[in-house]
C-alpha cells in the first residue's frame, strides 16, 4: 500500500460499509430484491421503504457508553402492513461473534418501538439478515440466536445468511441481487496474487467486469434499474475494488479502467454532495445537537438517573451543566 493509494479520493478505510449503506439510503431498487430473496418475501415496486436511526448507545457496567451504528434499520410498508429490518454487512471472516452484535442492534431496536401497559412491555425485534463478503467454509443458510427464559424456556430466530461466494454473474443477475456487484471482487480474492502476475487471468477477470457492465446498462434499459442506481454500482463497484486490491495494482487498474472510466456523477449526486459542502458546518451542528439527543433519549429510556446523565453529557460532549439540563428537559418533553 502506497501513500499515493491511500491519497487517491477513491480510498476509504471504511470502503465496504459505506458502499453497503449507499445502496440501502439511496437505492430502493437494490434494497427491495435483495429484502425479497433474503427474507423470502414477495414485495412490488410500490413497497415504501422508510428508513430509521441507526445510532444507539450501549451502556456498559463501568457507566461509559459506547455508540454503535446499524449497518441498516428500516421499515417496509406493503399492502396494509408493516415489517421492520436490520441488515448487517461483514468484511471480516465470520467467526459468529457478529450474532452478539446483531441481537444487541435488535434489542436496541425493538426498544425503540417498544409498547405496553404498566406491568407489561412488549417488544418486537426486527426481521435481522447478515450479508458475508469473504468465503466461509460450512455455512448454513441463517444462523441462530436463541434466548433463554428465566423459568427455562428456549426461543430462537434465525438470522439468514446471503455469501458473496456462493453467487456468480448469472445468479445475481437472474435473482436481482444488484446490491453484490460492489462485492463480486471478493470472489476473486484467493487468487487476486495469481491474478495480478498473469496476463491472461488479468484478461479473465477483465471480461467478467466487462460483461457486468454490458447487463447492468441492459437492465437500466429495460426498467429494471434506475438511473441512480446503475450509477452508484458502478462507482461503488470501482471504490471496492479499489479497497481490496491495494496489493495488486495491474488488478487495481484493471477494474479502474473498466468501471472507473464509466463513472459519471448524476445530478442527484452532485446536488447532495454540493449541498453537503456548502452546508457542512450548520449540518455538523444539526448532527452533533442530533447525537446529543440520541445519546440523552437513551440514557432516558434505560432510567439513568438525571445527574448521571448530566455529568456524562458534560464529559462526552464537553457542555456546561446548564446546557446539559436544557437537553434533557427537552427529550423528556419529547418522550412524554
Amino acid at each position: 500500500m502506497t501513500e499515493e493509494q491511500v491519497d487517491n479520493p477513491l480510498y476509504s478505510d471504511t470502503a465496504y460499509d459505506d458502499a453497503f449503506r449507499t445502496m440501502e439510503s439511496r437505492c430502493d431498487d437494490l434494497v427491495i430484491p435483495f429484502v425479497n430473496h433474503m427474507f423470502g418475501e414477495d414485495y412490488d415496486s410500490k413497497a415504501v421503504i422508510k428508513r430509521l436511526r441507526n445510532e444507539h448507545y450501549v451502556e456498559h457496567e463501568n457507566e461509559s457508553s459506547e455508540k454503535r451504528i446499524t449497518d441498516s434499520s428500516f421499515e417496509i410498508i406493503a399492502k396494509g402492513k408493516v415489517k421492520r429490518y436490520h441488515l448487517e454487512c461483514e468484511s471480516k471472516k465470520y467467526t459468529g461473534e457478529i450474532l452478539v452484535r446483531i441481537f444487541e442492534y435488535g434489542t436496541q431496536i425493538a426498544k425503540d418501538e417498544a409498547s405496553g401497559e404498566k406491568y407489561r412491555m412488549n417488544f418486537k425485534f426486527p426481521n435481522s439478515g447478515l450479508l458475508l463478503l469473504r468465503k466461509t467454509k460450512g455455512a448454513p443458510e441463517a444462523a441462530t440466536i436463541g434466548i433463554i427464559l428465566p423459568d427455562g424456556r428456549e426461543f430462537a430466530y434465525q438470522v439468514p445468511l446471503i455469501k458473496i461466494s456462493d453467487y456468480d454473474i448469472e445468479d445475481i443477475f437472474s435473482k436481482r441481487l444488484y446490491m453484490l456487484l460492489p462485492f463480486y471482487i471478493f470472489n476473486f480474492e484467493s487468487e487476486l496474487t495469481d491474478i495480478n502476475d498473469s496476463e491472461e487471468k488479468l484478461e479473465m477477470m477483465f471480461s467478467a467486469y466487462d460483461e457486468i457492465y454490458d447487463r447492468l446498462d441492459k437492465e437500466l434499459e429495460k426498467g429494471n434499474l434506475s438511473e441512480i442506481s446503475f450509477h452508484a454500482i458502478i462507482r461503488l463497484i470501482h471504490r471496492v475494488a479499489y479497497k481490496l486490491t491495494m496489493k495488486c495494482e495491474n488488478v487495481q487498474k484493471k477494474v479502474g479502467d473498466i468501471m472507473g472510466g464509466k463513472v459519471l456523477d448524476l445530478p442527484e449526486f452532485v446536488a447532495y454532495d454540493q449541498a453537503k459542502a456548502e452546508g457542512r458546518a450548520e449540518g455538523e451542528a444539526k448532527e452533533r445537537v442530533e447525537s446529543i439527543k440520541i445519546f440523552v433519549r437513551d440514557k432516558i429510556e434505560d432510567k439513568i438517573p438525571v445527574e448521571k446523565i448530566i455529568v456524562k453529557l458534560k464529559k462526552s460532549y464537553d457542555l456546561s451543566a446548564d446546557e446539559a439540563k436544557r437537553y434533557i428537559d427537552q427529550c423528556m418533553a419529547e418522550i412524554k
